[in-house]
């Protein structure tokens, strides 16, 4: 039996992306840069931008190892 969409947490449901590697860099910068000027409020929410960061940093760096420029 298939789970309705509203039975799966969001946190569980895994998205894909297909971009370019100048797009994936200005995704990167723009994390970081929502990192670096968190305004505050919940701790959690800056959490997740240094862990979403910290992720597009990986996959950048590993687009352009793979694209042979790094």
């Amino acid at each position: 039996m298939l789970a309705r969409q509203s039975d799966v947490p969001e946190e569980d449901f895994i998205v894909s992306i297909e971009t370019t590697i100048p797009t994936l860099r200005l995704m990167y910068q723009c994390a970081q840069k929502a990192h670096e000027t968190w305004p505050g409020g919940n701790p959690q929410e800056q959490e997740q931008l240094e862990l979403l960061k910290n992720r597009l940093y990986s996959a950048l760096m590993d687009a352009l190892l793979g694209s042979g420029n790094l």
